[in-house]
């Protein structure tokens, strides 16, 4: 992970301070009532056991089943549970099974691209019974620690079964090193969610990329006109529309990221967007990389966002949250102001963590 000299950080955060200024939180913390935390058990046979949550979680109503679920599960893997009663992951995790992979390294990796992994970061339908898959992709080094992540995008005409070979749509700026830093750092971007803006007609990545104008990997994103979120479609945001190059096909790098401000104030990845039906908004929740918490923010349109707050700080979480995901009684997508989050607690040494949930409510 890209370090900028903490002078140079200083003087970005004195240069933007006067045009953050005004900005606001649009939920005041004092009005969202949060519940005690629900730790989920997990039974000895759950595919990475004591990992999850490990990144997004997808939860859709098939139109061919609307009373039922699938879920799909993200690990190195992404795992597709169907005929879920319930989109509640306490519900449904102990019913997880390793033959329900079908992405990702136990099922087939393109080196360079996804040797290192891949899983999904927003499942939709989108015609026909036709399902778009968009991934995270990891590739990595022998015998070294460290990741080189891009964002894909795979598609099924099964109704999930079988995807199609997946094909690079955002890409970093720079190429993969020939060797890592050893030292578990990340490169290039992903960890993000794609949602689709009707007003807008277009699909939003969200995602986490290093932002030379935070010198930091913040939260940015980017988008597609394109009703199948095809490669070659993609533009990243340059900090005013949608102009930067997302993956060139013959270099297989993108442009340079710009962070949406203010969120550029606490940076993090793993963002998790959902469309409030009451509020007539989107709400957005993601973890800061130090301190470990989760952050909230809200957008009337997905591109312009409020000031975050830390929803979950280490008063609440003194051992450290991350991987947030908000799910509610209609799935991941929309929800109202009543809705769950779902994440990670108390990360160990060996990657080992707890998955809880609370339930947030919107009082405002």
């Amino acid at each position: 992970m890209r370090k900028a000299p903490l002078f140079l950080c200083l003087l970005a955060l004195i240069a933007c301070g006067k045009e953050d200024k005004e900005k606001k939180p649009a939920i005041p913390k004092e009005a969202i009532e949060i519940s005690a935390r629900t730790v989920i058990s997990q039974v000895s046979t759950v595919p990475a056991r004591s990992l999850w949550l490990d990144g997004k979680i997808t939860v859709m109503r098939p139109s061919w089943k609307p009373d039922k679920f699938i879920t799909f599960w993200s690990s190195e893997s992404s795992y597709m549970q169907t005929d879920c009663s319930t989109p509640w992951l306490e519900n449904n995790i102990n019913k997880l099974q390793s033959s329900m992979a079908v992405i990702g390294k136990s099922i087939s990796t393109q080196d360079g691209f996804t040797d290192g992994g891949q899983w999904f970061i927003g499942v939709h339908e989108i015609a026909d019974q036709k399902l778009v898959g968009f991934f995270h992709a990891e590739s990595h080094w022998k015998n070294q620690s460290g990741a080189y992540k891009s964002i894909g995008v795979a598609y099924s005409t099964d109704k999930g079964r079988t995807w199609t070979p997946g094909n690079k749509i955002l890409s970093g700026d720079e190429p993969k090193p020939a060797t890592s830093a050893n030292d578990g750092r990340s490169y290039g971007l992903g960890d993000g969610c794609v949602v689709w803006n009707s007003e807008r007609n277009s699909w939003i990545c969200y995602y986490s990329g290093y932002c030379p104008d935070a010198y930091d990997f913040c939260i940015t994103m980017a988008e597609s006109k394109d009703p199948e979120g095809a490669a070659g479609t993609w533009k990243k945001w340059d900090g005013t529309d949608f102009t930067v190059e997302g993956c060139n096909a013959a270099t297989g790098l993108g442009g340079v990221n710009k962070a949406i401000r203010p969120l550029h104030h606490m940076h993090g990845g793993n963002p998790s967007v959902m469309y409030n039906t009451e509020r007539n908004e989107w709400m957005m929740v993601y973890h800061r990389w130090d301190p470990r918490v989760i952050a909230f923010t809200t957008s009337t349109d997905g591109i312009k966002w409020s000031d975050p707050i830390e929803l979950f700080d280490k008063t609440m979480e003194p051992g450290g949250a991350m991987y947030p995901n908000f799910i509610s009684e209609d799935g991941d997508l929309t929800g109202g102001n009543t809705f769950r989050i779902y994440y990670s607690a108390e990360q160990g040494k060996y990657g080992d963590r707890k998955l809880c949930y609370r339930t947030v409510t919107l009082n405002e």
